[in-house]
């Protein structure tokens, strides 16, 4: 059993420090494009000069969220994957630990919730409000960061209940 634990601590972690990353690339990727925009290489500024700043910022600012996008479906079935195996592995574990299954089980039905309801409607809401403008804002903007935030807030509920689930497994190992 201690394989067992121990392969749960590791699964735990892969997951704890993926949604870590996940929050940082998110984050990073729209203000590499504001980067970009405010200080472009030459050539960069040559080729998108016609296009002008405020649409080469819309080009890139929609390239960011399409990554954003892609990473974040990876990012929701991935979890799935590691939520699945942990939940077996604890429920394999002997004797069972009721607190660190009903955590594990909470997780990946915070990461089934948000990545079967609440991500494909960010993503609608999203590409149709992608070149818009903001002023006045569309009509789905207000929609749209609601579920941000609600999706911002599970991941992180999840991401707090899956360090203290690791603390738990390292400390009683």
């Amino acid at each position: 059993m201690a394989r067992v634990q121990g392969i749960s601590i590791a699964i735990l972690s892969l997951w704890v420090g993926w949604t870590l990353f996940m929050w940082f690339a998110a984050t990073r990727s729209f203000r590499t494009a504001d980067r970009v925009l405010n200080s472009p290489p030459p050539e960069f500024r040559r080729i998108v000069q016609s296009l002008g700043p405020e649409h080469t910022r819309g080009v890139l600012r929609y390239l960011a969220s399409e990554i954003n996008r892609t990473y974040f479906r990876a990012y929701g079935w991935g979890q799935i994957v590691l939520g699945s195996v942990l939940l077996a592995l604890v429920w394999l574990k002997t004797p069972r630990d009721s607190f660190t299954l009903v955590v594990s089980a909470s997780m990946l039905f915070i990461v089934l919730v948000l990545t079967l309801g609440v991500m494909p409607q960010i993503i609608a809401l999203g590409r149709n409000i992608d070149f818009l403008p903001r002023t006045p804002a569309p009509p789905d903007y207000q929609r749209f960061w609601k579920l941000h935030a609600i999706f911002t807030g599970l991941d992180g509920v999840k991401l707090l209940a899956g360090i203290a689930l690791l603390v738990r497994l390292i400390a009683f190992r």
